[in-house]
């Protein structure tokens, strides 16, 4: 499917949810690689639907003509608390209304949108991740030291991965930024921001990269270390209980 096809399909998306739905649609349009205009015929299509009220259209995914089209359905009070009350998938929508090209709707609403999710001060950015840290990037630098001592190096390129996604996700909070490219075009936009581990644009693309276990492990330990001296310089608190009568479990 080539570029002017593959658009035409999701004008004619979103004019169908126009009809059937009326005005229970806010905004509706394409995201991805398809808005952008660096779509390859095998790409897939991703469309964004904000719905106001009830009834409004559900979710779905399906092939069309061998090529995978997905339809997101985000009510506007959902959306409006994840711009506002910043985690993990703050940076994923903030990335997807950057580039969304709305085909139906109020097509003024989207940059309003990408403004209000740059209103939350950096306090609640800095409290929102210290909420998420226990869970990102610690636990998949865990499971590359246990492939180590496993010798597991089937798991260990996925793991680094891992580490990869889940500390761009806390560097996207941590600068109150995003990126708009998945994968290692994302990692390459992060290299733009202006607080990151020490080493990270020479430390990332070369773990991104290794595929024997020595260096995987040293490449990450390197990553990480950074990470943790990044954090604290940023004064955000990560605790690390030593003791089990000190973990607050209320």
């Amino acid at each position: 499917m080539d570029h002017p096809t593959r658009v035409q399909l999701a004008r004619d998306i979103a004019a169908r949810l126009a009809a059937a739905y009326g005005e229970r649609i806010v905004v509706g349009g394409v995201y991805g690689s398809t808005a952008r205009g660096d779509d390859t015929e095998w790409s897939d299509l991703d469309l964004l639907v904000v719905t106001q009220g009830a009834g409004g259209p559900a979710g779905r995914s399906f092939l069309f003509q061998g090529i995978a089209v997905g339809v997101s359905v985000l009510d506007r009070a959902e959306l409006e608390r994840t711009l506002t009350s910043p985690g993990p998938r703050w940076p994923f929508w903030m990335g997807v209304l950057d580039v969304l090209q709305p085909l139906v709707g109020d097509r003024a609403q989207v940059r309003r949108w990408v403004e209000l999710g740059q209103t939350p001060e950096e306090q609640i950015f800095h409290a929102a991740l210290e909420a998420e840290l226990p869970g990102l990037v610690f636990e998949s630098y865990g499971r590359i030291r246990s492939c180590a001592a496993r010798g597991n190096l089937h798991d260990a390129p996925i793991a680094a991965f891992e580490v990869l996604a889940e500390m761009q996700t806390a560097l996207c909070l941590l600068n109150r930024r995003w990126v708009t490219r998945d994968y290692y075009g994302g990692l390459e936009q992060a290299f733009g921001f202006p607080l990151l581990p020490d080493g990270y644009a020479r430390l990332a693309p070369q773990l991104w990269a290794a595929r024997e276990l020595p260096e995987i492990v040293t490449t990450a330990g390197a990553l990480v270390a950074g990470y943790w001296r990044l954090l604290a310089t940023c004064g955000l608190n990560v605790p690390n209980y030593q003791r089990a009568e000190d973990i607050p479990l209320g």
